[in-house]
């Protein structure tokens, strides 16, 4: 049995040995953890009382609410594209004498256009005893009924591209003289 006594202070120290390096494990493997958790700290915040995964699927499920929110705009802008195609915006007005006993301009025209020409032209004729209001219809640039030269003109006027300019807010007018 000396033999086992002779071995015992070797067991002890190999025992001690092990238990040094299983504490050092320990506590790197636990360092390790707390800079884990910092790292989460910084994704979840100071508050944040699930885990990453937990809050990776919380991000996963907000992105497909976002994608269905931003799927549901693009429907309703390709409807409200549409609905735009067809409101008035191309304008002209023009100011004439429709008599020549008559001055100042007192006869007027106006055409109101979409995008695809179709829109309406209404003329206003002034004399010394009456008025009259004309209104002529267009789909894509072919009117109902004969034009005026004098609306023929402010139809042009109208389809005719004009840069936008802060100096000029008003519809297009024109000159009468042309």
């Amino acid at each position: 049995m000396q033999s086992l006594t002779d071995i015992a202070p070797y067991v002890a120290l190999g025992a001690a040995t092990v238990d040094v390096v299983l504490i050092i494990v320990a506590v790197v493997l636990g360092l390790r953890v707390r800079r884990l958790r910092r790292a989460q700290q910084a994704v979840l915040g100071v508050h944040g009382e699930r885990d990453i995964v937990a809050h990776a699927e919380h991000l996963a499920e907000q992105v497909r609410n976002l994608r269905v929110a931003v799927e549901a705009l693009e429907r309703r802008i390709e409807m409200h594209k549409s609905e735009l195609d067809h409101a008035f915006t191309s304008r002209a007005v023009l100011h004439y004498d429709a008599f020549r006993d008559i001055g100042g301009e007192q006869s007027a025209s106006i055409a109101l256009l979409d995008r695809h020409r179709s829109g309406v032209v209404v003329s206003s004729i002034h004399s010394r005893d009456y008025a009259r209001l004309y209104v002529k219809e267009l789909r894509e640039g072919v009117p109902d009924r004969a034009l005026s030269p004098e609306e023929e003109r402010v139809v042009a006027a109208a389809i005719e591209p004009r840069p936008k300019t802060p100096a000029d807010p008003q519809p297009p007018s024109i000159d009468p003289s042309d």
